[in-house]
Parts: C-alpha cells; structure tokens; sequence
C-alpha cells in the first residue's frame, strides 16, 4: 500500500527524496567537515538525486504513455526533494557553523560578512540561505522538468515497444 501510494503520490516521494538526501548531507559534513563541494563531489552527490528524478519520470510516463506526466512529475518531485533538503541545509549551517568557516569554499561568505552591517554571523547566514532558498528550489524544479522530460521520453518509449510486442 505505501509503495502504491508513492508510485501516485511525487510530493510524498519528493519529500522522502528530500530527507533522505538531506540526512545524508548532514551525516558528510559530520564526518567531513572541512571538505570543500568541488565539482566532482557535486555530481557525486547530486548525481544520484537526479536520476531518482529521471526514473520516477520514466514511471509516470511509462503508466500514462505521455513525455508530459514525466515533465510534470520530474518538476513536482524536484521541488518537493528540494523544499525538504533546503530546511536540512539550513539545520546544517546552524549545526556545523564554526566548521564550515574554516572551508575554503565558504571563504567568499565570510568576506561578505565581515562587509555586512551584521553583528551575528548565524543571523547572517540564515538570512543569505533563506533569501537564496527560493532560487534554489526553482533552479532544482527546472533541473527535475528536465530530467523529466529525458525520463518521460525514455518512459513513453518503453511504453510504447510494450504495447507494440503485446
């Protein structure tokens, strides 16, 4: 019954998505706290994440035989995982502050602290998350309708040689 609900249910799944990803983050910056995000740990990262939202696509797609349902099932699931992840990424800057200034790839933030009229360095960043969150969770939508639009056309296309041998 709860697997059936998830196959109908992207906001669900994007917000499973979204907690498992953001444990995740919480759990490396625990264990790696002075790592910097270069590129490549990026994609290692966000890799996956993407193509859990290509493969729901190809579901959705696959069911209704339409690249649509995948688009428009990539988008939500996208921007469910990504209102979830954002509340875990703010958890942990509060977490981890302390260390993560000492990470060469926050030095830029810390410059802008320090030329902010800001007294409180958690106030501060807060605030640059909160302010960045809707950007984020927008740009991740954008990234989930494509890698809908791959899954959903991949989806569609099995779709239709099932139909075709049956």
């Amino acid at each position: 019954m709860f697997s059936r609900r998830l196959n109908h249910s992207p906001l669900l799944l994007g917000f499973l998505i979204g907690l498992v990803f953001g444990a995740a983050n919480l759990v490396f910056t625990w264990l790696y706290r002075l790592e910097d995000d270069s590129p490549g740990a990026l994609l290692r990262f966000y890799g996956p994440m993407f193509f859990l939202w290509a493969l729901v696509a190809a579901r959705a797609a696959r069911r209704s035989g339409r690249v649509l349902s995948g688009v428009t099932t990539g988008a939500v699931v996208a921007f469910a995982t990504f209102c979830v992840f954002d509340v875990l990424v703010l958890l942990r800057v509060n977490l981890f502050l302390n260390d993560l200034t000492g990470r060469a790839d926050w030095q830029n933030m810390m410059r802008r602290f320090r030329a902010s009229e800001f007294d409180s360095l958690r106030a501060f960043m807060n605030l640059e998350y909160l302010k960045g969150a809707p950007l984020k969770i927008g740009v991740a939508s954008a990234v989930g309708a494509v890698m809908g639009a791959v899954g959903g056309f991949l989806g569609q296309l099995r779709s239709r040689r099932a139909a075709a041998t049956a």
